[in-house]
């Protein structure tokens, strides 16, 4: 890779576009929010859609891998150069044009979720998707990943918001899907949604904006023993309630919140669950305490005003941070199954945490069956990490034989490639990899993610 003369791109983008051709001082694009890192051969911090063109065609002439990268805040390893790739950043591409008749509003890839959702209300209208990092995470990354969020359980994901996708596929060539097409056409836009930056480069996307989701109640339920939490859990959804948001954590989770930010009364809790009930829904509050109850839990807070009520939500808004500062190391997995299946998957959890050397806790978006897995050591060495992705694979056996899937909403990246074929068999791998040999014949765009090597 040391002998590719990168001049000719150089000269090739536009004048803000940008070649680091010397990674130090760049340090943050060797890796995304895992553990995993890699040196790249070469950095492009695109400006425009031009640019993303020039460096694909660049990297196709000299069979160079191409690693897309957003915000760098994905969980999956997904923009974690190869040796010697070239990393093409597009977080500078973060227009953002709302057309309100529409209700419609068509985005660069490197806009924040939370701008989008702010330019969006301050003409009356709302993004929905929420994922946990909005006020970082970029859109393209979200679309990439088919993110989820808090209030995924009533409103969907991002990919029920995408109406249309512009990318550049790797000959330089611009696909338009949905709302950048004049007329109807075959709609393969769906398949880059999720695609994790494996078929092309995302350089412009259209969502659609709903009408401002007002807030309801937050109440914050706590319970003796998981299985009850869990239980609740399904107890709500055969009731027909959906909350705005549903969020479950178990007593290990609260337990790294509280020694990071303490919250009264919740030191001897074992799991929780915290919503936000659907202010169209009047007697929403009173059924949900009422099927808590019946649950056994412990301990029950109603706060209907929404200031206040960010004392209660404090627990669930400081957890990542938290559990990372209680390890040196740290394994965050996203598995999710059906939502009958819930209480189970957390009860193995709790019990592999009792029996492993290894700390492990479990948070999520209950009312969709996902939960978050952190695996968490003291230590970093290799026998850890070793340790670590053996109880990973535990995790993933269990969570397929409970009929769910590997990831929720993180992606497969390099994180959980090796155990594909658990959910998938090999004529589904297959006709997969035949989907991205026909975007990526020469195999350059983020060539080592998802499948197996």
């Amino acid at each position: 890779m040391a002998s590719i003369d990168y001049h000719k791109l150089s000269s090739a983008l536009s004048e803000n576009g940008r070649l680091v051709t010397d990674p130090a001082g760049y340090e943050a694009y060797t890796h995304d929010a895992t553990a995993d890192t890699g040196v790249p051969g070469a950095i492009v911090l695109a400006s425009n859609a031009n640019d993303v063109r020039a460096t694909v065609l660049f990297c196709r002439k000299h069979n160079l891998a191409i690693v897309p990268r957003g915000a760098g805040t994905g969980l999956s390893g997904g923009c974690v150069p190869s040796e010697g790739a070239l990393v093409l950043s597009t977080e500078a591409l973060d227009d953002i044009e709302i057309m309100p008749d529409e209700r419609t509003a068509v985005c660069g890839p490197g806009v924040i979720t939370r701008d989008l959702i702010d330019a969006a209300e301050a003409v009356g209208l709302t993004y929905a998707p929420d994922p946990a990092s909005y006020t970082e995470s970029t859109l393209g990354g979200n679309v990439a990943e088919n993110a989820g969020g808090l209030r995924c359980v009533k409103y969907g994901v991002t990919r029920d918001y995408v109406v249309g996708l512009q990318a550049i596929t790797t000959d330089g060539s611009t696909i338009n899907t949905g709302w950048f097409t004049e007329r109807p056409t075959f709609e393969f836009g769906e398949l880059l949604i999720g695609s994790e930056g494996t078929l092309a480069i995302i350089t412009s996307i259209a969502v659609s904006l709903i009408k401002p989701i007002g807030r309801g109640t937050t109440i914050l339920a706590a319970f003796g023993e998981p299985s009850d939490a869990a239980r609740t859990v399904f107890a709500l959804r055969r009731a027909g309630l959906v909350p705005t948001v549903m969020e479950f954590m178990d007593g290990d989770a609260i337990n790294c919140s509280n020694a990071y930010e303490p919250t009264e009364g919740l030191h001897r809790a074992a799991a929780l669950l915290l919503f936000e009930t659907d202010p169209r829904h009047h007697d929403m509050e009173r059924l949900i305490e009422s099927i808590c109850t019946d649950n056994r839990c412990t301990v029950l807070r109603a706060e209907p005003d929404p200031h206040r009520a960010e004392d209660l939500w404090r627990v669930r808004r400081n957890l990542s941070r938290a559990i990372t500062d209680m390890a040196a190391l740290r394994v965050s997995e996203d598995v999710a199954v059906p939502i009958s299946r819930f209480a189970d998957l957390v009860a193995f959890v709790d019990q592999m945490n009792h029996s492993s050397d290894y700390r492990i806790n479990t948070f999520g978006h209950a009312g969709d069956g996902n939960l978050h897995v952190s695996f968490l050591s003291q230590h970093d060495t290799s026998r850890d990490r070793e340790n670590i992705d053996s109880l990973v694979e535990i995790l993933m056996r269990k969570t397929i034989e409970l009929g769910g899937t590997l990831t929720g909403e993180h992606g497969i990246g390099l994180a959980k490639r090796r155990l594909l074929p658990l959910e998938f068999d090999p004529p589904t791998l297959q006709f997969m990899r035949r989907i991205k040999d026909v975007f990526d014949p020469t195999g350059i765009m983020n060539p080592d993610k998802i499948f197996p090597v």
